[in-house]
């Protein structure tokens, strides 16, 4: 087994990995802000769906303002709110922050 890891020192692999921790930050503290216990089965699908939204969107043209961490982090978060809404779950206005721009790239539900 070796102990040398170029992979983790390739710039963007190290981008990447900084993406996914914001995206799982910021999902988990928006299931703690809804009182939503992160292990709940409904939760499965939910994330699929954000999944695929965020991808679709983020190959948008009009997608190059998220292609800073901060901002593909909270596109994903957006579109996981999205899907909790489509499933029943109640997620209050008041609860998080939406962006009208990246609400663009997401599209209307």
């Amino acid at each position: 087994m070796t102990t040398h890891d170029d992979w983790g020192r390739d710039p963007s692999v190290r981008a990447m990995r900084r993406l996914f921790a914001r995206m799982e930050s910021g999902q988990g503290a928006l299931l703690k802000r809804l009182g939503i216990p992160p292990y709940d089965t409904r939760l499965r699908a939910c994330r699929d769906e954000a999944r695929d939204l965020f991808e679709k969107a983020f190959s948008r043209p009009g997608a190059a303002r998220a292609r800073d961490e901060g901002d593909a982090a909270a596109l994903y978060i957006q579109c996981l709110i999205r899907a909790l809404r489509e499933r029943g779950l109640r997620v209050p206005a008041d609860a998080v922050r939406e962006d009208a721009q990246i609400g663009e790239l997401i599209g209307r539900p």
